[in-house]
């Protein structure tokens, strides 16, 4: 098990060091979010620890860079003293999959963190981290679309997108399906905005006869991706996990940018 810290606090990274030898852990110490993040581009770590004095969850990089880099499910640790509890709802809903408070002991950081890891590590109910369908390949973990050898890099919202039909293909969903999946609300999102995501993702994906693989749109209905028979034998090959039932809203894309 390897972990990262982003602390100032030598006293708190020692402790939580001596924390993680049952796990015979080894580590690294950043006091700069911004030399943390280069390292994380570089290297994949099993677990981060963040301190919340040294950072906050409105303006922290590292939350953003999560959102559609690899890696971006790894465990996040905070830890700091909070008097207002806005601070923590702040820091679950930037993605902390527990908070702990400065004055943990050794056996509370080891069993959180043990516990924090083993939870991202089950496949029970999650998506898989890659889809063929056709000559597309989508990898969740990157955003990235793969079209017979050439990468195409899509936003958060994109992709989440691409993933909803694909995973869904088809099946017509409704605009309102749609809006509620990748903008967390059925109301907040206009259908002129819907259509020209949907143009959006056509056209950077290549969608259409030539690829065996067609974002349709359904008068008065939505929207169905539909696979060819040339493609069909490609069409639902999940790798890494378990195929999902049809259309379940991916409610945690909510809300990206």
């Amino acid at each position: 098990m390897n972990y990262v810290i982003l602390t100032k606090d030598g006293s708190l990274a020692r402790r939580i060091e001596e924390s993680l030898v049952l796990c015979h852990a080894g580590g690294e110490i950043f006091a700069d979010e911004v030399d943390m993040l280069r390292t994380l581009r570089r290297k994949a770590y099993d677990l981060i620890v963040i301190d919340a004095r040294t950072t906050d969850a409105a303006s922290s990089a590292l939350v953003s860079w999560r959102e559609c880099h690899s890696r971006q499910n790894t465990p996040l640790l905070v830890v700091g003293s909070f008097a207002d509890p806005a601070n923590l709802f702040q820091w679950y809903e930037a993605g902390a999959t527990d908070i702990l408070s400065l004055q943990f002991n050794a056996n509370e950081f080891y069993v959180r963190a043990t516990r924090a890891m083993l939870l991202n590590t089950s496949p029970a109910d999650r998506d898989p981290p890659r889809l063929c369908v056709g000559a597309y390949t989508l990898h969740k973990a990157c955003c990235i679309v793969e079209l017979r050898g050439k990468t195409i890099q899509l936003t958060p919202r994109e992709f989440a997108t691409a993933w909803l039909f694909f995973t869904n293909a088809g099946v017509s969903l409704t605009r309102a399906m749609v809006a509620k999946s990748i903008w967390g609300s059925e109301t907040d999102c206009a259908d002129r905005t819907i259509e020209q995501h949907i143009y959006k993702l056509r056209k950077k994906l290549s969608l259409g006869a030539e690829h065996g693989v067609t974002l349709r749109t359904v008068y008065s209905v939505g929207y169905r991706l539909e696979v060819s028979s040339s493609a069909v034998l490609g069409h639902g090959r999940y790798e890494g996990g378990t195929a999902r039932t049809p259309f379940a809203a991916p409610a945690r894309h909510a809300g990206l940018i």
